[in-house]
């Protein structure tokens, strides 16, 4: 019986080892207390006098302490954490995957570091096991054992440390996922905390700005977020700080960088930040492209906006894509809450003006009353801005392009020119303006800027005109009437710009009521064999002859405006008269000929 126990011995107290090590694997504790039990386990029970495990960071050449039990060596704050892999038997070990026996290291001429550190503990035999598992910067570690004397290490005590290492490393990587999971779950927290906050600001009515602060506060990277109602960009941080600081950056975003970020808003669609893309800032002066993450805000079927994200490595985390559609979402509900208003307010005023523009009213003073209520100035004197796109082809915009160019129009109007209104009426967008003071430049300026900016929307250049000041209710009518036949004149004879009908003489408004095919037709038939034979022989008798029929047919007046000689204008005329049977002399012929060259310049 006696020799039974001497043989049982051993075996029972390495079990009784590998058990406390066993139950680390359920402990549930910090990959850092995990790790010290581990070397403290090993050494209960056991012929080895203390345990380390070290971790090879290849990034700085060292081998690195990460645990250790020790009680027979006071620890001091000069005691050496750290050996130089060249020096060390750690990267060996990894890299063979299997044990490593010194049987005395204060001898061993290989490992100058682990002798030094022999003799300075008092070990000899040591035996160094690797782990299958990482630290939390996932580096590989390796496992050793000290004994105090040189000893033998048989095959049993050699499977009990392997055993051991795989215990451990089966414990360290639960520790890894129950750490996983704790992150996971303050993402989740994080996420629900950005979804809460920011649906909070939104429906507090808060301003944007605000609600970026917020989405600033959760995510780390740089960004712009757009908001296309009102033509705001907010830049956080620079996406490349070497090339463009931070204070530059955002300067440069918020002037003129509204239509290049639109434009890339509108290309894109969403991928809810799984994607990136090389956004180039070349147009707006920056001479740097970046991969970003751009996201557009839609909103039935418009893009009212967008969140772009610049990562540094060119991706984020699950956790931080979580974050990001949160406040993607909040930032939608913000720009929609401020179109259905702004639709709403549209709508309301294309109803209102729509009756007061065809004269449909009957009692003023409740038209007036609800005019205030809608903050429509009528009280006092003002003009109508009528603007259209220059051509009819395609017929009017679309519903998206209509409420895009309405928020556009009203976006500069408002805070330039108080009281401005705008709305939609039949096939152009009419623009209320209460007059200024006699001698303010104000109001020529906002209409080079609403034509500039009707034209970015549209994608085509418009044309507009201004009515004359309307002082009662019946003024609105023949205003808006005038407006639709100056814009009519003008898109038939393909001008563009701000017009007036006194940009029109009599015979532009005569020409626009007429047949416009049968009058080009007209003048090409007049006068194509004439333009014709001076394109091929470098000759001048359209010219010629233009010249003379607007100074009346008087040969001298036109001969100084040539810069002839009286007698050459005279040849001229007769090789005119020769070449192609023009008779100057007939009255129907000379009116025939400046019909056709009016209409040619009116026409093109």
């Amino acid at each position: 019986m006696k020799k039974t126990r001497d043989i049982s011995s051993p075996l029972t107290k390495r079990l009784q080892s590998l058990g406390q090590i066993a139950s680390l694997v359920n402990s549930g504790t910090e990959l850092r207390d995990v790790l010290g039990r581990i070397v403290f386990a090993v050494c209960q029970n056991s012929v080895w006098s203390s345990s380390a495990i070290m971790a090879l960071d290849r990034e700085s050449g060292y081998s690195i302490q990460v645990a250790r039990h020790d009680p027979h060596f006071k620890e001091t704050k000069r005691t050496r954490q750290r050996w130089r892999l060249v020096t060390s038997p750690t990267t060996r070990v990894l890299e063979a995957g299997t044990p490593l026996i010194i049987p005395d290291a204060q001898k061993s001429a290989d490992y100058p570091d682990y002798r030094r550190e022999a003799r300075e503990r008092g070990y000899r035999t040591v035996v160094l096991i690797p782990l299958q598992a990482l630290d939390e910067r996932g580096r590989g570690m390796v496992m050793s054992v000290h004994a105090g004397d040189s000893r033998r290490v048989d095959k049993d005590e050699l499977v009990f440390l392997q055993t051991a290492a795989e215990l451990a490393s089966l414990a360290v990587e639960k520790a890894h996922r129950l750490a996983a999971e704790r992150r996971q779950a303050a993402d989740l927290r994080r996420a629900l905390d950005v979804h809460a906050a920011s649906m909070e600001s939104v429906l507090a009515g808060r301003s944007l700005a605000k609600l970026a602060e917020l989405i600033v506060d959760f995510l780390p990277h740089p960004m712009l977020i757009v908001d296309l109602t009102s033509n705001q960009v907010i830049a956080h941080r620079s996406p490349a700080p070497a090339s463009v600081s931070d204070t530059d950056w955002a300067a440069r975003m918020k002037q003129g960088a509204i239509r290049e970020l639109a434009r890339l808003l509108r290309a894109v669609k969403p991928t809810h930040f799984q994607e990136t893309h090389p956004i180039s800032f070349a147009t707006l002066g920056v001479d740097m492209t970046v991969e970003g993450m751009v996201e557009p805000l839609i909103v039935d079927g418009l893009v009212l906006g967008g969140l772009f994200l610049f990562p540094a490595a060119g991706k984020i985390e699950p956790f931080e894509a979580l974050v990001a559609n949160e406040a993607r979402f909040a930032l939608a509900v913000q720009l929609m809450r401020a179109h259905v208003r702004f639709a709403t307010q549209a709508e309301t005023n294309s109803e209102f003006f729509g009756r007061l523009f065809s004269g449909n009213w009957r009692d003023e003073a409740e038209t007036r009353a609800r005019a205030g209520h809608l903050g429509l100035a009528l009280e006092g004197p003002a003009r109508l801005l009528v603007l259209a796109p220059g051509t009819r082809e395609g017929g009017p915009p679309d519903g998206d392009a209509r409420a895009m160019t309405l928020r556009a129009l009203l976006r500069l109007a408002s805070p330039q020119h108080p009281g401005a209104a705008v709305c939609f009426d039949g096939d152009a967008f009419v623009v209320f303006l209460p007059e200024r003071p006699a001698g303010d430049k104000s109001t020529s300026r906002l209409i080079e800027r609403l034509l500039s900016e009707m034209e970015w929307t549209l994608g085509a250049k418009p044309v507009a005109t201004l009515s004359r000041v309307c002082r009662e209710l019946k003024d609105y009518q023949s205003a808006r009437q005038e407006g639709a036949r100056v814009l009519d004149l003008a898109r038939r004879l393909d001008r563009r710009g701000l017009v007036t009908e006194a940009d029109f003489g009599a015979f532009a408004r005569l020409l626009a009521t007429a047949d416009q095919s049968a009058l080009r037709s007209f003048a090409d038939e007049t006068l194509a064999p004439i333009a014709a034979y001076d394109r091929k022989h470098r000759s001048h008798f359209l010219a010629t002859l233009d010249a003379f029929l607007t100074h009346g047919c008087r040969y001298q007046p036109c001969a100084d405006a040539l810069g002839l000689h009286v007698t050459t204008l005279r040849y001229r005329l007769q090789r005119l008269g020769d070449l192609f049977g023009v008779d100057l002399e007939d009255r129907e012929t000379r009116l025939a000929l400046e019909i056709a060259l009016r209409v040619r310049t009116a026409l093109g």
